[in-house]
């Protein structure tokens, strides 16, 4: 194997050429449960951007912590936008720069990923999560509708019941919970999360560049579609629910720390 290379880091985010051909974009912001704010957002864009330069790329790996893939939005961030000092559209960029980026991006959900986090997880081409972590969207619980595209996006995942499951009860599952229902391609025991995504890299990686690049685009071209529908009705939602009384309580209430 020849020697990782970095080619990007910074206090949040670092990208290492892992093996040739495949690329290593992982998440280092650990201790804040990795969560989705501003500061986090230019680092990914970046890093993103940054892998897609390489001549060599073929596939993407992504990362999060071992306990916590990504938390969803932080709280600073969440009040924010409840007070519409933010516009959730800021955030379209991301899954837009996934969705259309030229190769395909495995995401390794290994640890727990919630709300923003599993949406970002959900982004990826192919997602490998673990039997023991936790998945869900709990923007109810929060006090508003779903973002991130997700009222588009799931239902095309796991269907139109049980993404109204999903989204109307806030539940969080257990990754064995989530098997056979689409939301994954694979669930296994947390510890092999790595090896089996880093295997699926691999097999992706065979394969000729051009004949990666022409499937990512056919294959994302109806979830970029949905993504814009999803994201102007989205913003409509949000401007309702953060209008109402009491949301803004309620984000403080029942924000999972």
């Amino acid at each position: 194997m020849t020697e990782r290379s970095l080619l990007f880091a910074s206090h949040l985010i670092e990208l290492e050429r892992l093996e040739p051909q495949i690329y290593r974009l992982a998440i280092r912001d650990h201790e804040n449960g990795n969560r989705l704010d501003e500061q986090l957002l230019s680092p990914l864009l970046m890093a993103l951007r940054t892998a897609a330069s390489q001549p060599d790329l073929k596939v993407v790996l992504l990362e999060g912590g071992q306990e916590v893939f990504c938390a969803g939005a932080s709280l600073d961030f969440l009040r924010r936008l409840a007070r519409r000092e933010i516009a959730e559209r800021s955030w379209a960029e991301l899954p837009r720069e996934f969705m259309a980026f030229p190769v395909p991006i495995v995401g390794a959900a290994r640890g727990h990923a919630i709300g923003g986090g599993l949406m970002l997880a959900l982004y990826c081409d192919v997602v490998v999560a673990s039997d023991e972590s936790r998945y869900g969207l709990n923007f109810s619980d929060l006090g508003f509708t779903p973002g991130m595209g997700a009222t588009e996006l799931l239902p095309e995942l796991v269907g139109a019941h049980f993404a109204s499951e999903m989204l109307l009860t806030g539940k969080l599952y257990r990754g064995r919970e989530l098997r056979d229902k689409g939301l994954f391609n694979h669930i296994v025991p947390r510890a092999e999360v790595d090896a089996v995504s880093l295997e699926l890299a691999r097999r992706i990686a065979e394969k000729p560049r051009h004949v990666l690049s022409l499937l990512k685009d056919v294959l994302s071209a109806p979830r970029r579609r949905a993504l814009q529908a999803a994201l102007d009705r989205e913003e409509t939602m949000h401007a309702a629910c953060f209008a109402a009384p009491g949301t803004a309580e309620l984000i403080e209430d029942r924000y999972l720390v």
